[in-house]
């Protein structure tokens, strides 16, 4: 994910589009990639895109904060990273609900009182309500597990281990 994309999420969110507008818009782009595909191309003028825009999102559900953002978004050529621009307004609304987001990375599955604690850790360290959290097997780890959230990683692997004591050895 480009820094563009956060940014333009990140403003998306702070223009108080609501969350369903911004899902719809997405699922507009990712249901027509030739639109998606004119939107960023050089050859149209930006006049051209700017009324393609109207003419799609000029309807009742569609705010006209939502038509200047897809304006902004197509003349800065951000418009082919709305997917992720929309994972990173979701990501704020969830934020500002009091809701983080984290991943465990696994070679062995834990258990509840395990996935509790972890859950217990991240409410207790980020200041948060409530903890989504996703489990995935990497058996490339060799053992313990790497805890991500955000930028943030807190790896307790044996990999992870591993590659420190090299750094350390070796520098």
């Amino acid at each position: 994910m480009t820094e563009e994309a956060r940014l333009y999420g990140t403003v998306l969110y702070e223009l108080e589009v609501p969350q369903e507008m911004v899902k719809k818009t997405g699922e507009i782009l990712e249901k027509n990639p030739e639109l998606v595909r004119v939107l960023q191309s050089p050859v149209y003028r930006r006049e051209k895109k700017h009324a393609i825009i109207e003419e799609i999102w000029r309807t009742p559900e569609f705010s006209s904060v939502m038509i200047k953002f897809l304006k902004k978004a197509c003349d800065a050529s951000a418009i082919g990273e709305f997917p992720d621009i929309v994972k990173v307004c979701e990501e704020c609304a969830r934020v500002a609900d009091g809701v983080i987001t984290a991943e465990l990375w696994y070679v062995t599955a834990p258990d509840e009182a395990q996935i509790e604690g972890i859950r217990k850790f991240l409410k207790d360290t980020y200041g948060k309500r409530e903890v989504k959290l996703s489990l995935t097997s990497h058996p490339e780890l060799m053992g313990g597990f790497v805890l991500k959230t955000g930028d943030v990683e807190y790896d307790y692997s044996l990999l992870g281990k591993l590659k420190k004591l090299s750094q350390a050895v070796a520098g």
